[in-house]
């Protein structure tokens, strides 16, 4: 069975791509404006929790966006 895509906002070319930074919403806004991240191309925000044991890393934010 052949599916086809019809929505033109798909586009093939787009890729996935992620970044981590603090937790902090100036450093969330540094990293998407170096990155030259619109808001129309984010498709999520997730938080990381902080690890206090073994080797202790702080806590980000994970990003998903589409890449031009």
């Amino acid at each position: 069975m052949v599916v086809e895509n019809k929505n033109p906002n798909l586009n093939h070319s787009d890729r996935i791509m992620e970044l981590y930074t603090d937790d902090t919403i100036v450093a969330l806004n540094t990293a998407l404006l170096e990155r030259k991240v619109d808001i129309e191309q984010i498709i999520s925000v997730f938080t990381v929790p902080g690890q206090m044991m073994g080797r202790p890393a702080p806590s980000q934010f994970r990003v998903l966006y589409r890449s031009n």
